[in-house]
């Protein structure tokens, strides 16, 4: 409780006279801390004080002596939250950072944004609804009123969170996603909040308030909203709606990028954090029914045998989602020849699939962008091209 609450000593002390507590009758208690009633900042870095990068006191005093934090009190006098972008500005990271220059990457996409889970307060500080609204993270969650399991308080599955503050899109969010509105792309946090943060074996939505942007997946792999529901399209097909929709400026494509769905691009070039995302994201509900599965099963097949195991534990997880393919003998911390014998065998079930017409449909011919050949069958050259430029430097994602 006093990890939230404060130190609670003087509180229970005196609250055993009945007396005072009647008194109250619900007005505030100023010998306890009680988040609801702080500022959204100071609120959030009650959260953030577990749930952040920050660097400790100088010294490491704190291992001696404990923090010095305390609920309610600011979190950056004692701890502040590592800012990459932010450098120059913090003296105390960069003697770290020279003798571990690859630090930020453990946590960090090359824009600043975060990329690991358990870490939100940092993804949180760089959003605007927080820096010039009053976002905090009981805006979305609580810790006593809410599912265990993501602790979202109740009401907030939907579209409430947002329109607490965006009433203006209350009665158009369709006119705004130009998605259905009981569609999952009229869902707002869908599009502002997606699946691009790795931990527990998966993907965590990324905590950072903002919107799609084609550049941005260019420069930094990191995949797009629009990309992570549409598996099976480009980047320059993302790259047109949102300029028709929005007005965005169409980047400069490569080949690769105008013509292979970026979900590929990143699954069979990007790196293993990169790989995690795009394995969970072909297991997704809402990102399978628009974007269609009988192409799914030779990549999560490549998956299969990925270097890293925690890729290759999502693969099969996605992979047992799909028909006739939840049988799959497959452990992913087994033997290699055994991997590789699991991998055989779901390209076996796809192509004797295809050969008795349970793939080859006119929605399978029709996926180019997903290297499939007219005939249903799998554009292998362009695939292994991509495989030999894959992104195989060690990496280390701090959850």
């Amino acid at each position: 409780c006093e990890a939230c609450h404060g130190p609670g000593e003087a509180h229970v002390a005196i609250n055993r006279n009945p007396l005072r507590r009647f008194r109250l009758k619900g007005k505030p208690d100023p010998t306890i801390v009680h988040p609801e009633r702080l500022t959204h900042k100071r609120a959030s870095q009650i959260c953030g004080n577990c749930h952040s990068i920050k660097w400790f006191e100088a010294n490491q005093k704190w291992a001696r002596n404990g923090f010095r934090y305390q609920p309610g009190d600011d979190l950056e006098k004692t701890t502040p939250l590592v800012r990459p972008n932010q450098i120059e500005k913090q003296p105390w990271l960069q003697s770290v950072l020279k003798e571990n220059p690859d630090l930020l990457k453990d946590f960090f996409w090359p824009d600043g944004e975060l990329r690991v889970t358990g870490r939100e307060m940092n993804a949180l500080v760089a959003s605007g609804c927080y820096q010039r609204g009053k976002l905090s993270c009981l805006s979305c969650h609580s810790m006593h009123r809410s599912d265990p399991n993501d602790q979202l308080a109740s009401g907030m599955r939907g579209n409430t969170a947002c329109l607490q503050c965006h009433q203006r899109f209350k009665d158009k969010v369709a006119k705004h996603t130009h998605h259905p509105a009981s569609s999952t792309g009229s869902l707002c946090y869908n599009c502002h909040m997606p699946h691009t943060t790795y931990g527990l074996l998966g993907a965590v939505r990324s905590h950072v308030i903002n919107s799609p942007n084609i550049t941005t997946s260019i420069e930094t792999g990191r995949p797009n909203a629009c990309n992570l529901c549409h598996l099976d399209k480009t980047l320059a097909w993302s790259a047109r709606y949102l300029a028709d929709w929005y007005g965005h400026t169409k980047p400069a494509f490569n080949r690769d990028q105008k013509r292979i769905a970026a979900s590929l691009l990143r699954l069979l070039k990007g790196d293993a954090g990169e790989r995690a995302l795009l394995a969970w994201a072909l297991g997704r509900s809402p990102a399978k029914a628009v974007s269609g599965t009988e192409w799914m099963p030779p990549y999560l097949a490549i998956l299969l045998e990925d270097p890293y195991s925690a890729v290759r534990h999502i693969a099969h997880d996605s992979l047992s989602k799909l028909e006739a393919y939840d049988d799959v003998s497959y452990d992913y911390v087994g033997p290699k020849p055994e991997r590789e014998n699991a991998a055989d065998q779901v390209l076996a079930i796809w192509r004797n699939r295809q050969r008795h017409g349970s793939t080859v449909t006119p929605n399978t011919a029709s996926k180019p962008n997903c290297l499939l050949q007219p005939d249903g069958a799998l554009d292998t050259n362009t695939i292994h091209r991509l495989l030999k430029q894959q992104d195989n430097q060690p990496i280390h994602l701090r959850e």
